[in-house]
Parts: C-alpha cells; structure tokens; sequence
C-alpha cells in the first residue's frame, strides 16, 4: 500500500474502544487507495457490492472509502462510488450514527481519533443521535438504532432531532420499504441483548412501533386487571416477561416465546376488557402469523406458538387432571420435540415474575410440570405390551391409559 497514513479503524470498533470495551472486530477503511493498488498488496477482494478485502494474514477486513447515493427503495436502492478523491469524512458521513461515525488512526504508538460528527461527546453524554440527514434514506437504520439502544441500556436516550426524524420517516412510509428478512434480523439481535425490551420502547417513543409490529403495538391497549398484573397493561407485561427472559440469561428461542406469549390480548374486544378470556388460544394463529410475516425460524415460531396456547396452565397446574397432561403432551408432541416444553416452563417462569411486585416470586410450583413430561415419556411400548399387539387402536388406546396412570403417580408422589 504506497501510505499507511490512509488506513483508519471505523465503526463500531472505535466505539466500542471509546467505551473501554474489547471491539469484536476490527473494520478498516482506506481512503485515497484503489481496488487494483489493494490486490496488487496481497489483499483478497469479497464482495460483489461494493470493494472489501481481506488482509492475508489477519482477515480484518479493508473497505475503500466510498459515498453513497439514494437511487431506488430498500437497502438494495443505493449506488457507491469509489475513487482517490473520496474522503475520510465523506465516508463517515454515511453512517448511521454519531457512535459509528468515528475513526481512529495508529501512528509511531500513538493513536488519534478521527471524530467530525460529534461521536465522543454524544458517547460521553450517552446519547444516540443520527449522523446526518442520509438517515432517513435507510429504513434499517431506525432498527439499528433502537438495537444499540437495548444494547447500551435505559441510560441512553435517542436525540430529540432523532426522534423526530425516524418519526417523519414512518409518516412519509420509509419505514414501509423494510424487508422482513431484515427486520428479523435486526429484532432477533435485539432480544439477545441485555436490554431488549428498549428496542421496542424506542420504537414507541419514536411513534413508529405501530407501523413496524402492529401486533405488539395493541398490547398497549389491552388494559389487565390490576389485582394481577398491576403494571397495567399487556404491553407492560409482556416488556416485564421479556426482561426476566434477559436476566435469565434465556436463549433467543424462550425470549421469543416470552414477546409472543399474551400477544393473543392484543385483539380482545374492548367491552370485555380488563378480561382476556381464551386469549391463550386465540394467540396462537397471530404468532403463527407474525412468525411467518417476518420470517421467523420455523422451531423458534412453533415452540412460541405452543408455548402461547398452554402457558395459561402453568398458573393453574395444582387443578390439572392426568387426562390433561397427556393431551397436553400428545398436542405439543414432546416425544419429538422436548424442547418445546423446555420453552414452555422457562416462559411459565418468566411469566410469573414478570409483573410488578412479584420480580422475586417463587416458581418451584412449575416443576410439576418437568414431573409430568418425565412420566409421559417414561411409557414404553415393551412395558405396555410384552407379548406385543399389532392392533393400531389397541395400541393407541394402551399407550393412553399407561401415560396417564403414569403422570397420575408422578403427579401424587410430588404433592
């Protein structure tokens, strides 16, 4: 390369070591370098888009500085342009947020840090604000910045400026242009972070959560009882579910299950509120709904849905018969798929601890459910039938009944 005075680290790695945390990677922009200059370095190109190399020994990847140019709807709807002639500040420029939109540059052991856009001083106030108006010519952005926002923390707030500007976007139908791969992608980062439940509260602040998931928006509306859920309504409680989820540390598949869960309040009829009878059964074709909408992993989408159509019998397992367990357990198809319990007993938990005043309740009561699952599968086809049977009824019919006598024993021997 003929000057290294034109390699910069970027992005979130500059961020992340203003911050005092270790970056994951590290990302370098070249500025006045052309593709032919970095090939003939050694560096392989990737990337049918736009330039990125990667450097031969370490990986990292190399970037040329470039601008951007809005020419159709989409992530997809821009040109780049490459040349000697773009600058430093031409390719920060681009980027979505202040944070991001710095650079640093290693010179004789020392390092200096690039910052045009007012990064440091936002980082150090803690706030998230857009680094120009090319904003709002990517909708995926607005996801990024409620994602960084769950990340960081509740406080860090979202500009005023910035607020606004992701606002006039959903009123103007940016936000319309979003892909469902996209924006699962997005969400699905977002609830692996700390804080997930700010990725939807920034959505709500910045009045675009009805426009991006409508589904979740009407929990807010769905007032509870406040003798059970004195948070008040369902969108506070599914937030409440969703944060026990985090602090369980919980994978994505439990977390998902924990939004979805009472996603079913959302369309009880006004004049039967704060009741949501049968709420657990009309969820689970909107989750079905909502998972094939944005592309939801087909395991993740169908463990939230068993997960929504039985959660309501963890609250009331001491009154459950053996006959209930068992069509339970057939329904879920545990025999194939234990996970989906696994599922279902981490969402009981997090339900149950999540409303306020009840974040330290205990939740061994829900054990009698693992009791239960254990004695199903414990039935074995030798036990029931030594000498055999090859009458499908009869087989159906014995199967059954050993299930249930043997949830019966497990159920009475852990009273």
């Amino acid at each position: 390369m003929k000057n290294e005075m034109n390699k910069y680290i970027v992005g979130g790695a500059v961020r992340d070591m203003v911050m005092g945390k270790e970056p994951e990677d590290l990302d370098y922009v070249i500025v006045g370098s052309t593709p032919e200059e970095m090939l003939a370095s050694g560096f392989n190109q990737v990337g049918a888009d736009f330039p990125v190399f990667l450097h031969p020994e370490t990986g990292d990847e190399y970037a040329l500085a470039r601008r951007e140019k809005k020419t159709g709807t989409g992530y997809l709807g821009f040109t780049s342009e490459f040349g000697t002639d773009v600058t430093l500040d031409e390719d920060l420029e681009r980027r979505d947020l202040t944070a991001n939109s710095m650079a640093m540059h290693e010179y004789e052991g020392e390092q200096f840090i690039f910052d045009p856009f007012g990064g440091l001083d936002d980082i150090h106030s803690k706030v998230l604000r857009h680094t120009s108006d090319a904003f709002r010519e990517d909708p995926v952005r607005v996801l990024r910045l409620a994602r960084f926002r769950a990340r960081f923390g509740p406080d860090w707030k979202v500009a005023e400026e910035t607020r606004e500007l992701v606002w006039s976007m959903g009123k103007k139908g940016v936000l319309d242009e979003l892909q469902p791969d996209r924006i699962w992608k997005e969400m699905s980062r977002a609830l692996m972070e700390d804080h997930p439940r700010l990725f939807f509260d920034t959505l709500l602040e910045c009045d675009v959560l009805h426009r991006i998931f409508p589904e979740i928006y009407k929990l807010k509306t769905a007032l509870e009882s406040l003798k059970w859920h004195p948070e008040g309504n369902a969108y506070e409680h599914t937030m409440l579910v969703l944060t026990q989820a985090a602090l369980f540390n919980s994978s994505l598949d439990i977390r998902f299950a924990a939004l979805m869960h009472d996603l079913g309040k959302g369309i009880t009829p006004r004049d039967k509120l704060p009741s949501h009878f049968g709420h657990d059964v009309n969820g689970v074709e909107l989750v079905k709904n909502f998972s094939n909408k944005f592309r939801v992993p087909a395991k993740i989408r169908d463990d939230a849905m068993k997960a929504t159509r039985y959660h309501m019998y963890l609250h009331k397992l001491d009154t459950l018969n053996p006959k209930t367990f068992v069509k339970m357990f057939d329904d879920m198809r545990v025999l194939n798929d234990t996970n989906s319990v696994r599922v279902l007993y981490a969402v009981g938990i997090c339900d149950e601890r999540g409303r306020l005043g009840s974040e330290e309740n205990s939740f061994d009561h829900l054990n009698v459910l693992l009791y239960a699952q254990g004695a199903y599968q414990s039935v074995k086809f030798a036990d029931v039938f030594p000498k055999g049977e090859k009458n499908v009824n009869k087989i159906k019919d014995g199967i059954r009944k050993a299930r249930i006598q043997a949830v019966n024993q497990a159920l009475r021997e852990n009273k």
